[in-house]
């Protein structure tokens, strides 16, 4: 977000993880509440920001730019990045169980799912799939990718986001896992449970559950490597 001053760049990154905030969650310490009221009616008009009656929130805009906070927002280019996605299973009384993760941030706050996060420039797809997972749960695991799904997400007719998706999977790990972090709660659910989080039709990726349905049938090693593109839309034809 390097066309923001430091102000609102704070601003922007209390509202990242909040669903809503009121005037005085958002106000940076030392600084003097007109200087901090100007950024934050400035970043009202710029349409970043949405005032209501219970505070201020994110607009349309201002998740698009989160999503997007280190790469230029004023390309194309810079909706077009890597996410690895990171499925963890483990067995407990002879069922299957997923790690999930309860998001605590834009642009996805409040969606129930698998986690994951972009891959660096340079960095092994499995071992951004490692680091996060760490980042994330505090647990240790080696994947291995099983495809790739590039979706291109298009909200209220604009280009929102093209992300491709590598799929990694674990089924083997150490450490305990922390419930609670920045990025989210987290949390074992049935695998059952797991495939429906990720059956929305749109905001989705369908690949997820081409993994976990292989998983839960037992057929993961059988699993050939897939690679889809898929385009989603929030406007119907």
């Amino acid at each position: 977000m390097s066309n923001l001053s430091s102000i609102q760049n704070h601003i922007i990154s209390k509202l990242k993880n909040a669903k809503s905030l009121r005037y005085s969650e958002m106000s940076p310490e030392k600084v003097p509440n007109d200087l901090y009221n100007y950024h934050l009616q400035f970043l009202v008009k710029k349409g970043l920001v949405l005032k209501s009656g219970d505070g201020y929130s994110l607009s349309s805009t201002g998740i698009k730019l989160v999503a997007d906070a280190n790469t230029s927002n004023d390309t194309l280019n810079s909706l077009f990045k890597i996410n690895v996605i990171t499925i963890v299973s483990r067995v407990v009384d002879g069922k299957i169980e997923i790690l999930n993760q309860v998001r605590k941030s834009n642009p996805s706050y409040g969606k129930v799912g698998v986690m994951g996060g972009v891959v660096l420039k340079g960095e092994l797809i499995e071992n951004a799939a490692t680091r996060k997972l760490k980042q994330e749960t505090g647990l240790n695991a080696q994947f291995k990718v099983f495809g790739s799904e590039r979706r291109i997400l298009y909200k209220s007719g604009e280009l929102f986001s093209d992300i491709v998706f590598p799929i990694a999977y674990a089924d083997k790990y150490d450490g305990e896992l922390i419930s609670d972090t920045d990025f989210g709660h987290n949390m074992w659910v049935p695998i059952n449970e797991a495939i429906k989080n990720e059956s929305a039709e749109f905001d989705s990726i369908k690949s997820i559950n081409t993994v976990l349905k292989a998983i839960k049938s037992k057929k993961i090693s059988n699993l050939p490597y897939f690679f889809e593109e898929i385009v989603q839309s929030d406007l119907k034809s």
